[in-house]
């Protein structure tokens, strides 16, 4: 059996580059960001918090695995609440005030 390369691709939906804008909430903490990319079955999702926003929503992501929420989001004039599940979280943090969080979202299809 081949072994994988660093550069092969594993998702089993080709992701496209779309940007729109959308909120969720992760305990208490309704948060905004827009997309970067998606797919049939999640999104990737960038987000900008304070130091504050940011560690409070490490501490209850870090207790609960696979965290299911509600994301609402709007596009082309149409709006959608649906459930996902998170399947997983970046924080960087650049210098400035803000810390950049990207977060990937496993979102069902609808039929």
């Amino acid at each position: 059996m081949a072994e994988e390369s660093m550069g092969t691709e594993r998702r089993k939906h080709e992701r496209f580059g779309v940007e729109f804008p959308l909120s969720y909430k992760i305990g208490r903490r309704t948060l905004i960001g827009s997309t970067v990319n998606a797919c049939n079955e999640g999104m990737m999702v960038e987000s900008y918090l304070s130091s504050r926003a940011a560690l409070k929503v490490l501490r209850i992501l870090e207790k609960i695995p696979n965290y299911r929420l509600e994301v609402e989001f709007s596009y082309e004039g149409n709006t959608d609440l649906r459930d996902v599940e998170i399947k997983h979280f970046h924080l960087e943090f650049s210098g400035s005030e803000a810390y950049r969080f990207t977060v990937g979202f496993w979102l069902p299809r609808t039929r």
